[in-house]
C-alpha cells in the first residue's frame, strides 16, 4: 500500500504535499522541483544526501498531490511565498535551497525576497528571465497538452530537457514516467497549463544583487533549454556567486547523473560551513 501524502494548509486553504526525511541532527535542505514535475524527480539523489541532511521535498500548486487551483496561471513568485509559508509551518529555518530549473527560479525569489534567511544555494539550470525564445517554447508546451495530451507535450519538450546520449537510453521510462506525474487522461490538466503559463514574463534580474547568500549556480554543457551563457547572466549578477558548466549534461543535471550531483552539493555545503566555521574561529 503506498503511504497517505501528508499535507500542510496554507493560509489560503491550499494543501501542499511535502515529506521530510534525512538526518534530523544535519542542516536542512529543500528540494524545489523542476516544472510539470514532482517529489521523485529527486529519488536518484535523496539516498546521497539522507546520511548527513534533513532533507524536505514538497509539490508545488499544481505538482503531484498538492492541490491545483482552478484559478492561474501559477505565477513564480506565488509558488515561492507558497513554499516560504509551509517552511515557517514546518518551523524550517536556515535551510539550504537546491532547486532545478523552475525550482532555481522559485529558489532565486526567495533568495532575493528574504536574505539572510537562507544558509546557501545548490541551483541548477537558473536562468534570469523567462525571455521571449523561452516564451514560444513554453507555449507551444502548453497547446501540445491541450491538443495531444501528456505524451504530445512530452516529445516537444524532451529534446531540450536531456543530453543526447541519456535520452536516447531512458527516452520510454521517461516517457512513461512523465505521463503519470502529469496525470496522464485521469484528472484535467489545468494544474499543468498553469504551471507552464505561470512562467511567462518572469524576470528577476534587477533584483539578483540583493542576494547575499553563497550560491552555486551549475549548468549543463549540452542544455537546450537554459543554456550555460544565459544562465552565465545569472551568477553575474550576484554577487559572489559561482558558476559551473558541468560537461555531458543536458537541462536536469540531478536527474542525468544523480552521483555528480550530490558530489557537487555535498562538496559545496562543506566548503561553505567550513569558512564559517573558521570565521567563527
Amino acid at each position: 500500500m503506498r503511504p497517505q501524502p501528508t499535507l500542510a494548509t496554507l493560509a489560503s486553504g491550499l494543501k501542499l504535499h511535502y515529506r521530510v526525511q534525512g538526518n534530523p541532527a544535519g542542516p536542512w535542505l529543500v528540494l524545489l522541483n523542476g516544472l510539470l514535475s514532482d517529489t521523485t524527480m529527486w529519488a536518484g539523489v535523496l539516498p546521497g544526501l539522507a546520511d548527513r541532511y534533513r532533507i524536505l521535498t514538497f509539490d508545488s500548486r499544481g505538482q503531484g498531490r498538492s492541490d491545483a487551483p482552478l484559478e492561474g496561471p501559477y505565477a513564480t513568485a506565488q509558488l515561492a511565498e507558497d513554499a516560504w509559508e509551509l517552511f515557517h509551518a514546518l518551523g524550517i529555518e536556515n535551510p539550504w535551497l537546491i532547486g532545478l530549473s523552475n525550482g532555481s527560479a522559485m529558489s532565486l525569489e526567495l533568495l532575493s525576497a528574504h536574505p539572510g534567511a537562507f544558509a546557501g544555494a545548490v541551483l541548477t539550470s537558473a536562468m534570469p528571465r523567462f525571455d521571449f525564445a523561452m516564451s514560444l517554447k513554453a507555449e507551444h508546451w502548453a497547446r501540445c497538452l491541450e491538443v495531444g495530451g501528456p505524451l504530445m507535450q512530452f516529445d516537444a519538450v524532451a529534446p531540450f530537457l536531456w543530453g543526447d546520449a541519456f535520452l536516447e537510453a531512458r527516452h520510454g521510462v521517461l516517457r512513461a514516467y512523465h505521463q503519470v506525474v502529469t496525470g496522464g487522461g485521469d484528472r484535467p490538466q489545468h494544474g499543468n497549463l498553469h504551471q507552464i503559463r505561470g512562467t511567462l514574463g518572469w524576470d528577476i534580474r534587477e533584483r539578483l544583487d540583493r542576494i547575499k547568500t553563497p550560491v552555486l549556480l551549475l549548468s549543463g554543457a549540452e542544455d537546450l533549454l537554459t543554456p550555460p551563457w544565459k544562465c552565465l547572466e545569472t551568477a553575474r549578477r550576484i554577487p559572489h556567486s559561482r558558476f559551473e558548466v558541468v560537461p555531458g549534461i543536458g537541462h536536469a543535471y540531478p536527474v542525468e547523473d544523480p552521483k555528480g550531483f550530490v558530489a557537487r552539493v555535498r562538496a559545496f555545503v562543506d566548503e561553505v560551513q567550513g569558512d564559517l566555521a573558521d570565521r567563527e574561529f
